[in-house]
């Protein structure tokens, strides 16, 4: 397995606040079904730098969603090289996730995060 293919930990079971300040829990069922509904040909996760505007570079792509231990873990792909050594090196210690909203107007799989 290349380092490229190791899965990251994403998100967690839990309660958490969105930068809009709202609040939502997430048990281990809704992360089940995140993971199941996950779709790269329907919307390709990109793995980003920040909370970007739609327009900013993606460094690689979420091949993948599983769930392990109360967390849901995101197996990249296509991930560039120089991005990829910057995070081995610590650069990029922290992982935000977003989800769309179960009932947001452009979720790919409505009814799920």
């Amino acid at each position: 397995m290349s380092a490229e293919s190791l899965p990251l930990q994403i998100f967690k079971v839990g309660t958490w606040t969105d930068n809009g300040g709202t609040t939502a829990a997430f048990s281990d069922a809704e992360l089940t079904a995140t993971a199941a509904a996950y779709d790269p040909a329907k919307h390709e996760a990109p793995l980003v730098v920040g909370h970007p505007t739609l327009e900013a570079p993606a460094y690689g792509w979420v091949q993948a969603l599983t769930v392990i231990q109360d967390a849901l873990e995101a197996t990249p792909k296509q991930v560039d090289a120089a991005f990829a050594d910057l995070v081995r090196e610590g650069r990029f210690k922290k992982i935000s996730s977003s989800f769309w909203r179960p009932d947001a107007p452009g979720n790919p799989v409505p009814g799920v995060y």
